[in-house]
């Protein structure tokens, strides 16, 4: 048996797809029914490493979890992580391809797009509905004949099409009526309904404009769903905020790197009332309380960025006087003595770069990709002990160039080489090649009151979320109409 499939498109990046696929995954399965997300193609440095080892989107492991089921690269067949404005390091079935220049996409996609139905018809086969998410705009113009994403995944899939605008970044009619307008007629013949997202204020307001809509475009406004102050982990970089909100007795400061990834890491954070979460490029007026360079994709100009910016010599400074300094896989390899590509991973290197110097450790970029997931517990700091769990994701090996005065941040299990990052004794400077490692409740509570702010929230943060947002969704859009859509 085949799965029905729904496509859901949006008028732009960043108009609330991946959040609306979500939850309508929650309602699905909370209705009994077998559903699955996918989306053909994704461009995020934000990525999840699946049980299998199988590296994916982080957007559509959030769908995974909302449907129900485990995340797996089927769900994302194409990847797509930023290396510099030109390359882009490609990610097919899980698998890194290596880097590759735009025009290769474009030339490429009919390759591209056989891995994309060879892993939709797998999901097609066990799921009894698969929501497909669109990317971007379906209607850019010069790149339809080569989208993998949107019109030709729908096609394929004999989908019904849904359309999603923001009407608070302006522009809703404009933008659902000239996206609709712009597809070809085969395409057009799919829509099936549209919706708005991100209303404030009363919406029988806008009763006026739903029946303008309505005959516009010639399909059922299904939904105006109102924008909600939930702490959705964001996609994209659009979505990271860039200033701080003020709540908060812990300050704790991120440097927005150009090649930043995975800073879904510091959702958990961003979600703790006691925490003042800063993503900033500037350096912010006072030191904060902890300080944590992310993870990146391109480590080496990363690096040579923070030295540009500043941020180099004030973390350093702050170290000092006693901040708390930490870094996560590429912002673990930028607080050693050195950062060294001789293969040319990330681009040719004769010579080490000079990290932070705050940690004792060397490392190597290689070719070779680490991703796995793995847990274990910490062994250094007031936290030691703490279960982490977490996953790996990096090119490169890093090794220890002094032992005293410093432990392990980590114990892996089931690795024969099981240590993982390093810290000072007293836990004040430390590294991990982990992501997610502040999604470990307990750990995090403990970093949070070594910071001297209280730790108030528990249990899995995501699925708080999702139920919240599952509400709004049953209580805003029409869903015996996107039931009907799927086959009743």
């Amino acid at each position: 048996m085949r799965a029905r499939a729904l496509s859901v498109l949006g008028t732009s990046s960043h108009v609330g797809k991946t959040w609306m696929v979500a939850g309508l995954c929650r309602v699905l399965r909370d209705r009994g029914i077998a559903v699955a997300p996918f989306k053909a193609q994704n461009m995020s440095l934000n990525a999840y490493i699946a049980a299998d080892g199988a590296e994916m989107s982080y957007a559509q492991a959030l769908q995974a979890w909302s449907a129900g089921v485990a995340p797996h690269a089927d769900m994302n067949p194409v990847l797509l992580k930023p290396e510099s404005p030109q390359q882009s390091q490609l990610i097919v079935q899980g698998q890194a391809q290596g880097a590759y220049g735009s025009r290769h996409f474009r030339e490429n996609r009919d390759e591209l797009f056989s891995a994309v139905t060879e892993s939709y018809d797998r999901l097609a086969r066990q799921y009894d509905v698969v929501i497909i998410e669109g990317a971007g705009s379906p209607v850019e113009m010069n790149l339809m004949n080569t989208d993998l994403s949107n019109l030709r995944m729908a096609e394929y899939a004999d989908a019904q099409m849904v359309l999603v605008g923001d009407i608070d970044r302006g522009g809703i009619f404009a933008s659902l009526y000239g996206t609709a307008l712009l597809m070809p007629e085969a395409a057009r013949a799919r829509l099936r309904g549209i919706i708005v997202n991100k209303f404030r204020g009363d919406r029988t307001l806008f009763a006026d404009g739903v029946a303008i809509l309505e005959n516009l475009v010639s399909v059922p406004v299904l939904g105006i769903v109102p924008h909600v102050p939930l702490s959705f982990p964001e996609e994209d970089s659009m979505g990271v905020p860039r200033a701080p909100d003020g709540r908060g007795s812990v300050a704790v400061a991120v440097p927005a790197l150009p090649y930043m990834s995975n800073f879904t890491d510091f959702d958990p954070l961003r979600m703790e009332p006691d925490v003042n979460l800063m993503f900033r490029q500037e350096l912010p007026s006072r030191p904060p309380d902890m300080v944590v360079i992310p993870g990146s994709k391109n480590t080496l100009a990363d690096l040579a960025w923070l030295k540009r910016s500043g941020w180099s010599d004030a973390i350093k400074a702050w170290a000092g006087e006693g901040v708390m300094v930490v870094g996560i896989c590429g912002g673990y390899q930028m607080l050693g003595e050195s950062v060294h590509d001789p293969q040319g991973v990330e681009g040719y290197s004769p010579l080490p770069a000079d990290g932070l110097g705050l940690l004792p450790i060397r490392t190597v970029l290689a070719a070779e990709k680490v991703t796995r997931q793995v847990s274990g517990f910490a062994t250094a700091g007031p936290w030691q002990g703490q279960h982490v769990r977490g996953y790996e994701m990096h090119m490169g090996e890093t090794s220890l160039v002094e032992y005293s005065g410093v432990r392990r941040f980590a114990s892996l299990f089931s690795l024969e080489d099981n240590p993982d990052g390093l810290s000072s004794a007293d836990g004040q400077i430390w590294g991990t090649y982990l992501h997610g490692v502040f999604h470990n409740t307990e750990l995090r509570h403990a970093i949070i009151r070594q910071l001297g702010g209280r730790a108030l929230l528990a249990g899995d943060l995501f699925e708080q979320v999702i139920r919240q947002w599952k509400e709004v969704i049953e209580n805003n859009v029409d869903i015996p109409a996107i039931l009907h859509l799927v086959g009743g």
